[in-house]
């Protein structure tokens, strides 16, 4: 009996500090396919080392360096967040930082 109330309350502890994390964050939910949900929360964030990080992430499952990778994601909208392709999403989040990190690489 000690252990499931000890269970229960643990439980409850993780779940309110998980909550707090996400509202510190903002609160988005994905939906779809959530493998490439970083890029996403990067633009929303306006955090251009997630976005980093994620590409580092995709190196090898989608091609064998970051640069490759950065093209595939940005190649015919192959990522798409709220329906739009990742450079239109960052600019209509006005996301500053990863809108000009991504132009840059285009160019």
């Amino acid at each position: 009996m000690k252990k499931v109330i000890l269970a229960t309350v643990l439980s409850a502890t993780v779940s309110i500090s998980a909550n707090a994390a996400m509202e510190k964050q903002g609160n988005f939910k994905f939906v779809g396919d959530t493998q490439y949900a970083s890029f996403c929360k990067a633009v929303l964030n306006d955090n251009v080392k997630l976005f980093k990080r994620s590409l580092n992430r995709f190196v090898g499952p989608l091609g064998t360096n970051r640069k490759i990778v950065l093209e595939r994601v940005l190649d015919n909208n192959n990522v798409q967040c709220a329906g739009q392709g990742i450079v239109e999403f960052s600019q209509q989040r006005n996301a500053s930082k990863v809108a000009a990190y991504l132009s840059k690489a285009q160019a």
